[in-house]
């Protein structure tokens, strides 16, 4: 019989404060990781993360569950015991990563140790045997759309790196002669380096006002302000994707009259479209592509000329004579996004797989937790710092249709 030495809930809220955070980040974790190694949830049945059931310890809930008479507690509730408020920033890290990744970190809306068992005069009915989910709220332009890999670093500024070669007939990895040297690929860093910017904002309020709100509806406004940031975010990438990460690897720019010679400059064409994503040669191919909300439109209404036969019917793969393209970027939907940020009367087109790479400065945040718990200040700040970097210029190119 094997005797488990970790510590469970009741402990590991006990010890809760600023050390515990600093002992995760210096191991590069988050709190929940943390917890989540030091009490991990595969020795439970509930569908709780280690997190969660330090919340049900505490006798917080926060979230409603209306069908059966349970309210969120109060943010009062949060503030009973210097324990209980450290609990504060990783509860809205956790809803700020919420609206950031499109994932709920919770599966189940949580019940407390103060609320009485299934089944008993208190709770008179059985538990779902389903998962509860509540409405997430997501920016319309995920960076998850945007963004091939996220660096974390510990620093303000970074130095990307980028895979060259020596001589562009190289590309090749064709066969090589005997004796012939084989094809080389160099690492190498950066001109000028990335700088981290910071993103996010601060709730304010009263003490007598912020205790009385219920944690759920504070949730709610944590989550719009992330919707913000995340909006702020894209307009960061979009300025790298068109004008390069000051590295000298501004992307091509075609123009629309080029690709199609019997377009006309300011209206998009199928020809002109189906050209321009016939750039992206392989291995990359068109994934995303964002623009104003005007040339957004004309995308969507791209016809062959005749009987105004919609985009869609081109490349459907059925019927006689009917063709599927082999390269994916034409045979696949293009993810589509629309934003004031863009660049007027163009097309920036990208392959999420190779085109940006995100930066993260993971010792930001832990100033702010510091300030929080130890001020006790009735200010909620979430701040990120973060950075962009194009990975391979190859893998964004512009349609200027307006020339």
């Amino acid at each position: 019989m094997s005797i488990s030495t970790k510590p469970k809930a009741a402990d590991m809220l006990r010890q809760m404060g600023l050390s515990v955070y600093r002992t995760a980040y210096e191991k590069g974790m988050s709190l929940s990781a943390y917890l989540e190694q030091e009490d991990p949830s595969a020795e439970y049945r509930d569908g709780t993360d280690a997190f969660q059931r330090l919340l049900q310890e505490a006798n917080i809930r926060v979230e409603a569950v209306p069908q059966y008479g349970i309210q969120a507690s109060t943010f009062e509730e949060f503030n009973r015991t210097e324990q209980t408020r450290a609990l504060i920033p990783e509860w809205m890290l956790r809803t700020w990563r919420e609206v950031q990744t499109g994932k709920p970190f919770s599966t189940r809306s949580l019940y407390s140790t103060a609320d009485g068992a299934a089944g008993s005069w208190e709770r008179p009915y059985a538990e779902a045997m389903t998962a509860r989910m509540e409405q997430q709220v997501t920016p319309a332009i995920p960076l998850s759309e945007l963004v091939a890999i996220t660096t974390p670093i510990n620093a303000a500024e970074y130095r990307a790196y980028y895979l060259t070669n020596t001589d562009d007939e190289q590309l090749s990895l064709r066969r090589v002669a005997e004796g012939a040297e084989v094809p080389r690929y160099k690492l190498n860093g950066s001109d000028h380096v990335v700088n981290l910017l910071k993103y996010g904002g601060a709730l304010e309020a009263s003490y007598e006002m912020l205790r009385r709100q219920r944690i759920d509806k504070l949730a709610l406004h944590v989550r719009l302000m992330a919707v913000q940031a995340e909006v702020d975010k894209v307009a960061a990438i979009l300025d790298v994707m068109v004008n390069g990460d000051g590295n000298n690897n501004a992307p091509t720019t075609y123009a629309l009259t080029t690709l199609d010679d019997d377009a006309t400059a300011g209206t998009l064409t199928l020809p002109g479209w189906l050209a321009y994503k016939m750039k992206f040669a392989n291995p990359y191919m068109l994934t995303g592509a964002l623009a104003q909300e005007s040339v957004a439109l004309q995308m969507m209404l791209l016809t062959t000329g005749s009987a105004n036969v919609p985009l869609v019917t081109v490349q459907q793969p059925s019927g006689l004579g009917a063709f599927t393209p082999i390269n994916p970027g034409l045979r696949d939907s293009v993810a589509l996004g629309w934003t004031s940020d863009a660049p007027a009367q163009k097309i920036v087109g990208f392959d999420r797989r190779f085109a940006i790479e995100r930066i993260v400065d993971v010792g930001a945040t832990i100033t702010e937790i510091e300030q929080f718990i130890t001020r006790q200040v009735q200010v909620l700040v979430m701040t990120e710092a973060e950075g962009y970097a194009i990975i391979d210029k190859n893998a964004i190119n512009i349609l200027n249709v307006n020339a």
